[in-house]
């Protein structure tokens, strides 16, 4: 697979590629975020913005996944895999196209360089957001490359998980030493 400095780049709107919406008119300070069954997406900047697990009324489910989500205030973009509740300051972005998590992760990824030019007094709102342009991969013709965003993303993935495995299994490897149950030299 070539790097990312050996490919094609071309500028592309994100109102050409997602429909912007904002979540619902949910009040976060007015729902148990702790008893509830169903993720609330917030504007963290950590943990997927998850900020907890709430019930509240079905009408106000986002029923569309994978997803998008950024915070107006922090413009932290995340990938959402599962329905969720949202508030009015959470943007969503969904592709016009069918496309997986691992390319929506690349693309969160392009969407966080943008990230510094947003503050709290000059939010990502769904204004702004649809008239950002974003770099991304492109094909021949021009046209996005979600084949290889897929692939890189799949690939660093990939690499994660065998790094993870070898961490853990070495954790093992040292807990079996510790209590003299190492392997015999």
């Amino acid at each position: 697979m070539k790097a990312l400095n050996e490919i094609e780049w071309g500028e592309f709107l994100i109102n050409d590629l997602f429909t912007v919406s904002i979540g619902q008119n949910i009040d976060g300070n007015k729902v148990d975020k702790i008893n509830g069954m169903t993720a609330y997406i917030t504007r963290k900047e950590t943990n997927n913005a998850l900020d907890g697990f709430v019930d509240a009324d079905i009408s106000l489910l986002n029923n569309q996944y994978p997803v998008i989500t950024i915070g107006n205030e922090t413009a932290e973009p995340f990938v959402q895999t599962y329905k969720f509740y949202t508030g009015t300051k959470v943007n969503i972005l969904e592709a016009k196209k069918e496309l997986s998590k691992h390319v929506l992760l690349f693309i969160s990824m392009c969407l966080k360089m943008h990230k510094n030019k947003y503050s709290y007094s000059y939010t990502i709102n769904s204004t702004r957001l649809k008239k950002q342009k974003i770099l991304l991969p492109i094909t021949q013709k021009g046209d996005p490359d979600y084949a290889y965003m897929e692939a890189y993303m799949c690939e660093k993935e990939r690499l994660l998980i065998e790094r993870y495995r070898a961490y853990s299994s070495q954790l093992v490897d040292n807990q079996d030493n510790k209590r003299g149950g190492g392997k015999i030299p």
